[in-house]
């Protein structure tokens, strides 16, 4: 009996072993046209759970399944997508991969001569506390209210509690996109990142964006935030409100609806007609 139990713990642990070391490791750095490191692109496989985010520098390591042999896809706001074949990763050997420019034109547009920023997206029913919980690159996942804006705006500030922090730090990201028949299209030149250090007590964010950024009059638009950096494992509480909302994840592009999400404010200055 004790043989035989020996003998089934000695095959169970050179299946595991051969299900590890069937594992591919893809190891790389991902660059622009101009050899320049680009930060936080979402690695994976399209419809499929498998992803990671590049960090800060560039770099970047994935854990592939053995069962997995489909194209790797890296994508980036301000980058047209990349497609690294199965053939060029499997070998495991380091990586380096170029991404293409992807220019978004931006409007010529005459701010109206009322100074005073407008809401265009505020606060409705507060809700409980809203979390994100990991290490950084939070599965690619990205979360925030759906709204329309009534007239053309050129926004001035993005605002957002954050009600507790446990990183030391961490880097969000905010994305703001234009829904179109069920698309999510980015209108941003580059995603905005914001690093928080850890607080006692809460942080009042106001998020003041570098390029202009227009809202047409009757379109919606979704803007989201994301954890994509920390120094380690932790949770950042924000308010939320409860506003339709989506929990998206960039990786593989699939979302969820829900009836709560962070309380992400916005306001800017009209446009002239």
């Amino acid at each position: 009996m004790k043989k035989a139990l020996v003998f089934a713990m000695l095959i169970a642990v050179i299946t595991a072993a051969s299900s590890v070391s069937a594992q591919t490791i893809v190891k790389g750095h991902v660059v622009n046209e101009r050899g320049e490191t680009v930060e936080y692109v979402s690695i994976g496989f399209e419809e499929d759970s498998v992803g990671t985010i590049s960090d800060a520098k560039g770099n970047f390591e994935l854990e592939i399944p053995a069962n997995r042999k489909n194209d790797l896809v890296f994508t980036h706001v301000s980058f047209q997508k990349t497609i690294v074949p199965y053939e060029t990763y499997s070998n495991g050997q380091q990586l380096k991969v170029t991404m293409k420019d992807k220019v978004v034109e931006l409007a010529e547009v005459v701010v109206g001569k009322k100074n005073k920023p407008q809401k265009i997206v505020g606060k409705t029913i507060s809700g409980p506390v809203a979390s994100f919980r990991g290490k950084g690159k939070i599965d690619g996942a990205e979360w925030g209210p759906v709204f329309k804006s009534k007239k053309d705006y050129v926004i001035s500030d993005i605002l957002l509690t954050v009600k507790g922090i446990s990183y030391q730090w961490c880097v969000l990201s905010f994305n703001i996109y234009e829904i179109q028949g069920g698309k999510f299209v980015n209108i941003l030149n580059k995603p905005i990142y914001h690093r928080i250090e850890k607080s006692n007590s809460k942080q009042r964010l106001d998020i003041q964006p570098e390029e202009t950024i227009v809202l047409r009059g009757k379109r919606k638009y979704y803007i989201s935030v994301m954890v994509v950096d920390s120094d380690r494992y932790g949770i950042l509480d924000m308010q939320s409100q409860f506003k339709t909302s989506y929990a998206r994840n960039i990786t593989k592009g699939k979302k969820r609806k829900l009836p709560i999400g962070p309380a992400i404010m916005v306001q800017g200055y009209e446009i002239e007609k």
